[in-house]
């Protein structure tokens, strides 16, 4: 049975871990938040409170060192979980809308200026229900890129009759809200039965601006990155890829680019592009790639100008043998 390493405090990871037990694997789970003390393990998965402090190995026969020691390990997932904190205005967090129960009357969501789309979406959903029994919902909101199904819900709750704002100043004292319209100037006055605001939340700096969907890859082989700002459907994909990955590396990873340095003119743009930082400059002034951190993309040998990097195997050649066996094959 191969054992997984996942780091993370939230839900997230304890359903990646849940995933990889489901596939086959065991798990040991390092959090921050509990008594320093490795926890009996449960259903395959042994919570351990401890950091993670480095790798070494190669995926499928990695060692994870830790405080606690090193755990022997397949791969590593981990997992980047929001820091949630109460709202700031006294308002009801969003998640507290997750559980079914929904306010009714006047109902004020504010959804201003946070990046937790989990939040929004059980907000928005919500939005549906208050609409259908008879409530008035008016959303606070900034100015919203969404696309997908973030934008459709949206144009649900928009159809269902939610009325948007895009407000330039908000003054709430606890019972009354007087907010000015962006859009028109105009002041509009609400007495809301419930207030209801997204929470302060912080998001990890390495997920800002990722759209890939997938587990997101990092320069260390054996080494997943999972982001916790995903919507619940995405969240179950994405461990479940995470997991099989991580149970299943490749045993034959792709070969790392290679430098004749009899072509190599020094100009640096391979170490300009690399975005793993494997190109670097040797003493003779040539470009080299650290086979260790290489991950075979290609950039370096599509910018060099000279052609004096080549990905083995990948060749105009080998390109063409493989084009023919394949055609013959047919």
């Amino acid at each position: 049975m191969s054992t997984v390493v996942v780091v993370g405090e939230g839900a997230a990871a304890e359903q990646v871990a849940d995933e990889v037990v489901r596939q086959g694997g065991s798990v040991v789970l390092l959090r921050r938040e509990m008594e320093n003390r490795a926890l009996r393990p449960t259903d395959g998965i042994e919570a351990v409170s401890s950091r993670l402090l480095g790798m070494r190995g190669v995926p499928g026969r990695m060692t994870a060192v830790t405080d606690n020691g090193e755990v022997g390990c397949s791969a590593v997932i981990i997992v980047n979980d929001l820091e949630v904190s109460p709202p700031e205005n006294g308002g009801t967090p969003l998640r507290a809308l997750s559980d079914g129960r929904v306010p009714g009357g006047t109902v004020v969501l504010d959804l201003r200026g946070g990046p937790d789309r989990g939040g929004r979406a059980r907000a928005l959903k919500a939005m549906e229900k208050m609409l259908g029994d008879g409530s008035r919902v008016i959303v606070l909101v900034d100015e919203t890129l969404a696309y997908g199904r973030d934008e459709l819900l949206y144009y649900r709750a928009h159809q269902a009759g939610a009325l948007f704002i895009r407000p330039r100043a908000v003054d709430w004292d606890g019972q009354r809200m007087d907010v000015i319209d962006d859009m028109t100037g105009a002041s509009i006055s609400i007495v809301p039965d419930a207030f209801i605001s997204e929470s302060t939340v912080r998001e990890c700096l390495a997920d800002r601006g990722a759209v890939s969907m997938g587990p997101l890859t990092t320069i260390r082989q054996g080494v997943l990155r999972m982001r916790a700002n995903l919507l619940d459907d995405e969240l179950r994909t994405e461990a479940r890829a995470a997991a099989t990955i991580a149970l299943r590396p490749m045993t034959e990873g792709a070969r790392p680019a290679e430098v004749d340095e009899d072509r190599c003119s020094a100009c640096l743009t391979c170490v300009r592009i690399c975005p793993f930082g494997a190109a670097r400059m040797n003493a003779e002034g040539k470009a080299s790639i650290n086979g260790d951190a290489c991950r075979s993309c290609g950039k370096c040998a599509a910018a060099c100008a000279g052609k004096a990097i080549v990905l083995p195997g990948s060749t105009d050649l080998d390109l063409e043998a493989r084009i023919a066996a394949a055609m013959e094959g047919r």
